[in-house]
Order: C-alpha cells, then structure tokens, then sequence
C-alpha cells in the first residue's frame, strides 16, 4: 500500500500509548518496537526503542512506515532553544508539512506533469488540462504521508500531542492520555475502564498503559516487546527489563484470576527500577 492509497480508517501496525500522571507532572510511555515499509510486505521488531529525545525532557515516538528517519532530526534541529512542548510540537508540524510537500512534489507534480514544485504548479495550472488538475488536485488533498508522531514531554507541566497527516498536531492533555496504532480501541478501553485520571500516581498510571498496551497486542500488528519510558522535569528515564518482567507477572496474574478496577500492592509498592534514557 503505498502513500496515496492510505485509507483515512487504516491504523500503523504499532502501538504507541503515552499517559499523564501524578496531578499532571509525570508522563508514562509505552510501545512496542514494530516498523514496516510503506507497502507493510515486511514487518519486524527493531533493536531499538521507537522513543527519541527531541528535548531533555521530552521524546517523540513514531507510527508508521521506516521511511522518514530524518523528520526527527531536522525538526530536533528546529527545536533547538524552545523549552515548552508546544514550541516544540510546532517544529514538528513544520517538518512534518514540509517533507509532505517534498513528497509530494516528487510523486504526483513531476510524474503527472513534469512540474518541479508548487510554485511552478500555480503558474502553470492554467495550461494544464482540467481533466489533469482536477485528478492531480485530488492526489494531493488525499495524499498521507502514512506518518503520526507523538509528542510526550514536560516543562511547567506534562503535556501529550499527536503530530498527523496533513500536518497539523493535537493535544491530549485534557484526557490525559493517547494511543496510536493498530490495538488502539483495545488500549482505550482499558484506560476507560480504569476511568483514567491525571492525579493517579506513577505506579498505577505505569500499570494501566502497560495492560492497554498488552490488549492492544490483542488486535495484530502489535510487537510483543515493550518500552517504558518515564518523564519529569528531572529528565527521561528508562525502565529497567527486570521490572518490565514484574509487569508482565502481575498483568497474567490479574488476567488468570480476572481482576481489574483495583489496585493491589502488588502495583501501589512496585518498585520501578530505571536508568537515563540517552537515546537521541
């Protein structure tokens, strides 16, 4: 499936879940480490992380193809001096824009018409065929740079944004969370079930995205390996495999005995053992 023929329902064969936490001044992450190419006939598990830090106090993670590696790097570039994370996002929505039009430049003006840029489009739209435009028009309302970005990160306060096609980013801070990717109505419906909120602390926040990620695995699509991140004003932190383990016990153990909606200390007294996450 290549860019154009996105469906606007279609999902990224990830899932991503970012959750604020501790009366707004903490953020939790989780992913899996699924990628795919842009026509998803290969898919795998990749080494690292989906996090990348685009500040010292915030990271970004991606769903959807492997194709785009530099967008975080050019708009880490842009975002060097901004401190709050909605400078930040607005980076990212101008990266994001930019390399859509690149993109678009390169598969539907030069093939269609030999055309080398939307400026040289709008002065010689009126040469063209109607039939032609109106075709090429089409092409580039729908076109999806199959790409949403999101943005999880601290300054005053904990924020989460979406950054999507066509170029335009969302925030999330009022609910408190976002999930995207394939297992995301599964993951909904656990932080719904849960009846999410900001004031939870960091322990019961850390559970609820880590089973909404483990249903999400429900749907397909979803990579069984799973990262944790853990945000403040203090920095990132990464949470340790041995307590990824905890997690994945304590999770089968409520599923075998089916227990949700509380919270035992088994979650209240976890320890969450991290280390800096230095990715970048």
């Amino acid at each position: 499936m290549n860019r154009q023929q996105n469906n606007k329902g279609d999902k990224p064969m990830t899932q991503l879940i970012g959750a604020i936490c501790e009366k707004g001044n903490k953020i939790v992450t989780v992913s899996d480490r699924m990628v795919g190419t842009g026509d998803m006939t290969l898919t795998f598990e990749h080494e690292q992380p989906k996090a990348q830090v685009i500040l010292k106090t915030a990271v970004v993670l991606t769903a959807g193809t492997m194709h785009e590696p530099d967008l975080i790097i050019d708009a880490r570039e842009r975002a060097r001096g901004r401190e709050r994370i909605r400078d930040v996002a607005d980076a990212l929505k101008e990266v994001y824009q930019e390399l859509r039009m690149q993109h678009i430049e390169d598969e539907i003006l030069k093939p269609m018409a030999g055309l080398k840029s939307f400026e040289e489009y709008h002065t010689k739209q009126t040469t063209l065929h109607d039939s032609v435009v109106m075709e090429m028009n089409r092409r580039i309302k729908n076109y999806d740079l199959n790409s949403t970005l999101l943005l999880a990160g601290v300054d005053e306060k904990a924020h989460i944004l979406e950054i999507g096609n066509p170029g335009i980013w969302r925030s999330s801070d009022a609910v408190g969370y976002s999930t995207i990717g394939m297992g995301g109505r599964h993951a909904d419906n656990v932080f719904a079930w849960y009846r999410y909120s900001i004031n939870l602390p960091l322990q019961e926040a850390a559970y609820i995205a880590f089973e909404a990620k483990k249903r999400a695995e429900m749907a397909g699509g979803v990579g069984a390996i799973t990262d944790v991140l853990i945000i403040d004003k203090k920095g990132i932190q990464i949470v340790k495999p041995d307590t990824i383990s905890k997690l994945e016990e304590i999770y089968s153990e409520r599923e075998s005995r089916q227990t949700r909606g509380t919270f035992d200390r088994n979650i209240t007294e976890l320890k969450l053992q991290t280390d800096p996450f230095k990715n970048s």
